[in-house]
């Protein structure tokens, strides 16, 4: 279920993601944020990126897929395994690059649900999280040149990850 959608540069964007993900104020637990994606992509590295940035605003939030150790295709299955043995019950929050119609790029949406990771090149993972934000890196018409790390630009992508990442900063910060 859509819960907001907005471009990155709108403006106040933001603050309304901080405030939706108010949502989560009432656990009990700090929510388990997870980066889905590549760092060898450019395209894909947009929940790597997010990750990373967000160890970097709320360093006690626990948050999995980074630039560093990122939750690709070849690790999600066995680390998603060791997150839940380690945060048991613990709410999912997943961040991940996506597809959609040119004029959606730079896009970003949270969603209440759980994320099928994988689904833009036809690969079957396991669905993760119990909410998820993705932000729009390429149009469906690009799928073909995706495999090519060097297709596409960083630029959406960072300006997606930081405002992710803000958001997610803002919220931790108004909490804890």
């Amino acid at each position: 279920m859509l819960i907001l959608k907005g471009h990155y540069s709108d403006k106040g964007l933001c603050e309304e993601m901080a405030a939706q993900l108010g949502i989560l104020d009432t656990l009990a637990e700090k929510p388990v944020f997870l980066g889905i994606g590549s760092e060898r992509h450019i395209l894909d590295c947009l929940g790597p990126l997010t990750g990373s940035m967000i160890k970097e605003k709320a360093a006690s939030l626990p948050v999995y897929g980074t630039l560093d150790e990122p939750l690709n295709a070849t690790n999600l299955g066995s680390r998603m395994e060791l997150i839940r043995q380690q945060h048991p019950g613990c709410v999912e929050i997943a961040i991940d690059a996506s597809l959609a119609a040119a004029d959606d790029l730079g896009m970003v949406k949270l969603f209440r649900g759980a994320l099928q990771p994988g689904k833009a090149v036809a690969r079957k993972l396991e669905p993760v999280g119990h909410f998820y934000i993705t932000g729009i890196v390429a149009s469906q018409d690009d799928k073909p040149k995706l495999g090519r790390s060097s297709f596409g630009s960083i630029s959406h992508v960072y300006h997606m990850a930081r405002l992710i990442s803000d958001a997610i900063g803002i919220w931790h910060n108004s909490r804890f």
